[in-house]
């Protein structure tokens, strides 16, 4: 009886940031110190976004936790996978949970956010999930391999003859 309570009081004061062997470590933004030592890890950062921006150049989407100094970043090149609106956009004052791994830039810490699965939406109250700021209602197709859309029946002869190989390469 004694264990129990030990073990429940114990397991009850470990700090957010420590979990268990194969679980992705949860921190809160103002943790900062346990964030900064997960670098290079994958981790899940809670807090409320209270800045965005947005670069003109690069389209490049920029999150910023109230009370930390953890970024969260979304290339260009990323937008596309968010449907729903761009994340500077969608987020702001929004309490949210992102996993994905810290980097540092120019020793500030950050995470890159590639696909909207990796933001949930929290409850600003409770602080509990809400939803998955992902897209449910489509599905994005898989890209097919272009084999499969080759059809052989539709192949039309070349009207340039064989290519001699010895023309391009050395015979050993």
């Amino acid at each position: 009886m004694k264990f129990c309570i030990l073990s429940f009081l114990c397991v009850g004061l470990l700090p957010a940031g420590v979990v268990g062997e194969g679980e992705i470590p949860l921190f809160n933004v103002n943790q900062i110190e346990g964030i900064r030592a997960a670098e290079g890890q994958t981790i899940r950062v809670r807090g409320l976004i209270e800045r965005t921006g947005k670069s003109k150049g690069t389209g490049m989407n920029f999150l910023n936790f109230k009370d930390g100094e953890l970024t969260v970043v979304v290339f260009g090149r990323s937008l596309k996978n968010f449907p729903n609106g761009e994340p500077a956009d969608r987020f702001t004052g929004k309490r949210v949970q992102v996993t994905g791994k810290l980097e540092f830039y120019k020793e500030k810490p950050q995470i890159v956010l590639e696909r909207p699965s990796n933001v949930v939406l929290l409850d600003n109250q409770t602080g509990e999930v809400v939803k998955s700021a992902e897209r449910k209602a489509t599905a994005i197709p898989e890209k097919t391999p272009v084999a499969a859309k080759f059809d052989a029946s539709d192949k039309k002869k070349s009207s340039r003859g064989k290519v001699d190989p010895r023309i391009y390469f050395d015979d050993p």
